[in-house]
This record gives C-alpha cells, structure tokens and sequence, in this order.
C-alpha cells in the first residue's frame, strides 16, 4: 500500500487547477522570468514600465494611487489609460507565493511598446497591484497572443 504523501508520482494539478489560475495559462511551466521579457522584446516591446506611487500633490480624489512609468518619455501614466495588450503570469519554483505578470502594454504619451513586471497575488506590493487592477484589458485586440509572449516562427527558427 502506497502512501500518497511520499509517492514518486505528484499529484496533477491539470483536474483541478487553483482558483486564480485560469485553464488557458500555464504559469507552472518553469519558463523563467528573463524569458518571458525578452520574447516580449523581440516582438518589439522593449521600453520597459515601473509602477511607482503617485504623486499626492498631483493625485486628485478618486485617481489609482499608482503610475506607471514609462523610461523612453519618463511620463507618469494613470494606468486607467494603459492597455493590457497581453499579460504572462508566472509563479515562482521553489516559492508558488512568488507571482509576478509581465504584462505588455504601450505609453499613451510617447507611443512606445514596452513591458512592466508587477507582483500579483497576496504578496504584491500595492502599488503593483492598484497599477495591475487599473489598467485597461485589452488582451483580445490582437496586438499580441493575449497570454503569452510571440513564439518564434517555427518556419524561420535556426
């Protein structure tokens, strides 16, 4: 008789997926943060975003606490004005708490294609996570595959 605390085979997690882990995304696949980032890059997504808070004497009443921040043009966005043009959730390997989405989106201001890296989950940083919760979903606008970073091109791959 088995037990099935030290059984060899692990329990699939396939049947019953967590709850905040949608079917169609695979963050357990052990694809590493870098990856994810620079498959964005390629694709022409290389400015990168930072959530930072926002500034009180700017902020008015009802405004995210957060901006993001855009390196080509240095603006403060209100992330109500950012689209999530696709959004790659990863948990971390030896720490499933340690959740970050990389989420790809475009200066409202500039025009620059870019990526911010946000925690996500109950170890987010606030600001991370009112940046992530205001941000305009737009990941079925074709940009880019709404879960994942481009692949490359099997026809024209190495």
């Amino acid at each position: 008789m088995s037990d099935p605390m030290t059984s060899a085979d692990p329990p699939s997690r396939a049947a019953n997926p967590p709850a905040h882990q949608p079917p169609d995304e695979g963050p357990s696949d052990r694809t590493t943060l870098t990856a994810v980032v620079d498959a964005y890059r390629e694709s022409g997504f290389a400015t990168d975003f930072h959530a930072e808070e926002a500034d009180p004497d700017v902020r008015r009443e009802g405004d995210p606490t957060a901006v993001l921040r855009c390196s080509e043009c240095a603006s403060a966005i209100d992330p109500r004005r950012a689209a999530i043009h696709s959004m790659r959730r990863l948990e971390g390997a030896s720490d499933p708490d340690d959740m970050a989405a990389v989420v790809a989106t475009s200066c409202p201001v500039c025009g620059a294609d870019g990526t911010v890296v946000l925690g996500y989950g109950p170890m987010a940083a606030a600001v991370d996570a009112d940046v992530l919760l205001a941000m305009r979903d737009r990941r079925e606008d074709d940009v880019l595959p709404p879960h994942q970073p481009p692949m490359p091109d099997s026809d024209t791959a190495g």
